[in-house]
């Protein structure tokens, strides 16, 4: 999904709870002409999150799309709500 933003020339910054495989992915996009950064990140850490948000803003402004992939291969890691809350992740943790 990175890569495909990218090539039509959104900014990418691709977390990952390792900060070299971000960084992988964000170099891949550089190398083929794209803007790419590598962010750590643990999903399951409202800390870390802020963080990163942090250093997106910092790097690129506001963010206009956001894709959460994290999780999604594990069937606890879905949802058909529309609206995640704070108190979802919250279950999702404790399990």
């Amino acid at each position: 999904m990175a890569i495909a933003l990218a090539k039509q020339g959104h900014q990418i910054a691709v977390l990952d709870l390792r900060k070299e495989a971000a960084d992988a992915v964000a170099l891949e996009i550089s190398d083929n002409g794209g803007k790419a950064i590598g962010v750590a990140a643990n999903v399951l850490e409202k800390d870390s999150l802020e963080t990163a948000k942090k250093e997106i803003n910092s790097k690129y402004g506001k963010v206009d799309i956001l894709i959460n992939g994290a999780g999604g291969n594990h069937p606890l890691g879905t949802t058909s709500n529309p609206f995640f809350q704070l108190e979802d992740l919250d279950n999702q943790t404790e399990v």
